[in-house]
């Protein structure tokens, strides 16, 4: 019979297992909740990541040591590698962009998965059903750390982490072309969730080099307890971005990825469709304002507008909408608004979304802060009245 014995080690991992547990229905009830599908993927990436510190967990209280639990430890695969790279993937994929479904040919992603889990099922209904005695695990020694699997597994797991970060620098340059808010959708969690798993790489390298037998429980311990400390950052950061961004999403219709230039570079629309419902409108003053919001207010293609901008203004959207913005808050500066409003009021009914990003655009297009603007420049006078 089992005869627990509850010590640190397996105390530490085992809160990290619960916490893991708990913030993955947390993450899957907030996603169904909102409609946003990063919950899903996000709750599926902890749910295996308990699973992969759970035969380290119990392996500190002894359970391969015990008939029956062994056997437990032994069939059941935990260690899913495979699995853990396209979730990966896909749940960067839903954070860029929402509106992403998951479709038949993604498929593909899963079928190193799906033949390990065969293997798997092969082996376990060999060993306990079929034969009479152990013939897969005749050496007594746990297949989801055998060499090749661990070194597979991660290579995997770098390559897809490695497919995201890429996926994200590509976003990054197109997102600018699209919203006119992209210093706030940039998503810095997805650059420090991928910088995480790539400090889980190099520690897990770190120990392959200096400890090569995977299966040498004391040794790996230190390695498993530093995976949970980053998995528990994962967890709570992970589930807070949901929180968040149902509270705060704006949908892109997906034109991050989308958006290409047109197959004729000479094909533009006309300037003064494009710049009208900026002078005459202020469609700039929607801090919402996507270039789908612009084509719709047009009549025109998304494309072709993001192709007129770039080739006669030289700029992609984002700054495009924000030098209007920032002449809007010099015009009100000039009228001495900001005598009797804040600069941030100000920068909020000019269609800017929060101070920092004011701040920010502000400096980047005049070379000085707001406050530096205001305090240099004085009202204007025209007979006798501010204007």
């Amino acid at each position: 019979m089992l005869d627990p014995d509850f010590n640190y080690k397996f105390s530490f991992l085992l809160f990290f297992f619960i916490q893991a547990l708990i913030f993955a229905v947390l993450s899957l009830k907030a996603g169904r909740d909102s409609g946003l599908h990063s919950g899903n993927w996000l709750s599926t990436f902890l749910i295996l990541s308990a699973m992969y510190i759970t035969p380290w967990m119990l392996g500190m209280d002894d359970w391969y040591a015990y008939d029956g639990y062994r056997e437990f430890l032994f069939f059941v695969p935990f260690y899913q590698f495979y699995l853990f790279g396209p979730v990966i993937y896909f749940y960067t994929l839903s954070l860029l962009d929402p509106a992403w479904r998951l479709t038949r040919k993604d498929g593909i992603h899963f079928i190193p998965a799906g033949l390990y889990l065969l293997y798997s099922l092969v082996i376990a209904v060999t060993d306990l059903l079929v034969l009479d005695e152990f013939y897969f695990y005749a050496d007594g020694k746990d297949k989801d750390l055998a060499l090749w699997y661990q070194i597979s597994g991660l290579l995997v797991m770098i390559m897809y982490t490695c497919k995201s970060l890429i996926l994200y620098q590509n976003y990054r340059g197109s997102i600018f072309h699209v919203v006119s808010f992209a210093e706030t959708i940039t998503y810095s969690w997805i650059r420090r969730f991928l910088f995480s798993l790539l400090l889980i790489f190099v520690i897990r390298g770190i120990f392959f080099i200096f400890f090569p037998d995977w299966g040498s429980f004391g040794d790996k311990w230190w390695y498993y307890f530093a995976f949970s400390l980053i998995v528990w950052y994962i967890s709570i950061e992970g589930y807070t971005h949901v929180i968040r961004t149902n509270q705060t999403h704006v949908e892109t219709d997906g034109l991050a990825r989308k958006l290409s230039p047109v197959s004729n570079p000479g094909e533009c629309v006309e300037v003064s469709i494009i710049t009208r419902p900026f002078t005459e409108d202020k469609l700039y003053q929607n801090p919402n304002l996507t270039i789908s919001d612009l084509a719709k207010h047009t009549g025109r293609n998304s494309r072709l507008i993001s192709q007129t901008i770039n080739q006669s203004f030289g700029k992609n959207f984002n700054d495009f909408v924000n030098a209007y913005r920032v002449e809007e808050v010099q015009e009100r500066i000039h009228r001495g608004q900001h005598k009797e409003f804040t600069l941030l009021s100000i920068a909020l009914e000019s269609g800017f979304n929060s101070k920092s990003t004011f701040n920010r655009v502000f400096k980047k297009m005049t070379g000085e802060t707001p406050a530096q603007y205001a305090k240099r420049k004085k009202p204007s006078m025209k007979g006798g009245q501010q204007f």
